[in-house]
């Protein structure tokens, strides 16, 4: 029988591997509203063209497969895992991660390709998609974490308080919320403004 750390480790590199694809194609994306100074690092609009669907497809699987990394991860967790704080700041940054890359993924989405072509929407994505993947990597680090005790993120100068939990009040949550759903309100109206200047 497989045990669900197995199965954990090939979901693992899986995502990961595709949100690197995703996030490295995203940043080259910035070519479409941007100019670079240097002309040998210029892509063809054919490149970007493919860079676009590349990223898209990247950040689709790895959205896709995400939910099962967090549900093969629970279930490796050798021992009890309740009170653990790395524990609880890996669901929570789970959950940092996935509303990132599906902020992303509706964007470009709903607004297709021609999301690219604004300065505005384009850096938009590229910084969303920077910061899901942020959240992501840490994610992963919390798991080297609890099965090896070390991380890849060991060797940067600074680290996420990964230690301590917070417990957020009720107030402050639903001031989340709130932010959360005036965020979807807001790319609806960018969305429409958009398409009533075409």
């Amino acid at each position: 029988m497989v045990s669900a750390a197995t199965f954990h480790a090939a979901i693992v590199e899986i995502t990961i591997g595709s949100l690197t694809l995703a996030v490295i194609c995203n940043i080259l994306c910035l070519q479409f509203a941007f100019s670079l100074p240097y002309d040998r690092l210029k892509l063809s609009e054919n490149m970007l063209i493919t860079m676009d669907r590349a990223g898209l497809m990247g950040a689709l699987l790895g959205s896709i497969m995400m939910p099962f990394a967090i549900f093969t991860g629970t279930l490796s967790v050798s021992g009890n895992p309740v009170g653990s704080e790395l524990l609880y700041n890996k669901f929570l940054y789970s959950g940092l991660a996935f509303g990132f890359w599906a902020s992303y993924l509706i964007g470009r989405i709903r607004m297709g390709s021609e999301i690219w072509k604004s300065k505005k929407t384009n850096l938009l994505q590229v910084i969303t998609s920077i910061l899901a993947f942020t959240m992501t990597i840490t994610v992963a680090s919390i798991g080297g974490k609890i099965v090896r005790n070390e991380s890849i993120l060991d060797l940067m100068p600074f680290w996420l308080p990964i230690n301590k939990t917070v417990t957020l009040s009720p107030l402050i949550s639903i001031l989340l919320l709130i932010i959360g759903a005036s965020s979807i309100f807001i790319m609806y109206k960018l969305d429409y403004s958009i398409d009533s200047k075409n």
